[in-house]
């Protein structure tokens, strides 16, 4: 599984956030970011390739972007993506997890008992994915888990949920995005975002975890 977060299609502020960007681009020869990027994971994607995108693909309507990005693409729904965008993403082919996906053996009366603990609006706005990767149970989402951001206090009722989901699923790593080039200072917390990762895909086993 190849894994991408955070392309933010459409989106011209990320260059003053991000200058890695645009810096990365004029490098390898470009001053469009987007047609870079493009052409970057193209390099590394094949049309067979299952690829998990960890959220915020695009903005305004940026989103038929996406049509251009090789690959069978599951995305998990991050802060930026709207739903008429989530809908374009269904009608090119994408699988879209809008809520809490759980591909392992467990006690079905976890999504019950978080049903009953959490209000509707903090439900709604975490999506996740949890999966047994070899002898690993791996928590994909866009938010890291342990978030140590102070800028991201304003979603602390999405990480305290996704923390209960990793202890309760007895998860061992979370692999996110959302942060681009800020590191969660947790061994825990895998930074799957373009930025930390060269602009190519990333793949988990080459952390070797």
């Amino acid at each position: 599984m190849k894994i991408i977060a955070d392309t933010h299609f459409g989106h011209s502020n990320i260059l003053l956030y991000e200058p890695l960007r645009i810096q990365k681009a004029r490098m390898e020869g470009y001053e469009d970011f987007e047609r870079f990027l493009i052409n970057r994971l193209n390099e590394y994607i094949s049309k067979e390739d299952e690829i998990l995108h960890l959220g915020d693909v695009a903005f305004k309507d940026a989103y038929k972007t996406a049509s251009k990005l090789k690959g069978k693409i599951t995305l998990i729904k991050g802060n930026h993506d709207k739903q008429k965008h989530l809908e374009y993403y269904k009608s090119i082919g994408w699988k879209v997890i809008e809520d809490i996906e759980i591909q392992t053996d467990f006690d079905k009366e976890i999504l019950n008992y978080l049903q009953y603990k959490y209000d509707k609006k903090t439900l709604s706005r975490t999506a996740c994915l949890i999966k047994k990767i070899d002898s690993k149970t791996i928590l994909f989402s866009h938010y890291p888990v342990f978030n140590d951001n102070p800028y991201d206090e304003k979603y602390k009722n999405i990480s305290k949920l996704l923390e209960e989901i990793f202890y309760l699923c007895g998860c061992d790593l979370n692999v996110h995005g959302h942060t681009h080039s800020y590191m969660v200072n947790d061994k825990r917390c895998i930074n799957a975002c373009l930025e930390v990762n060269d602009f190519k895909p990333f793949i988990l086993k080459e952390k070797e975890v």
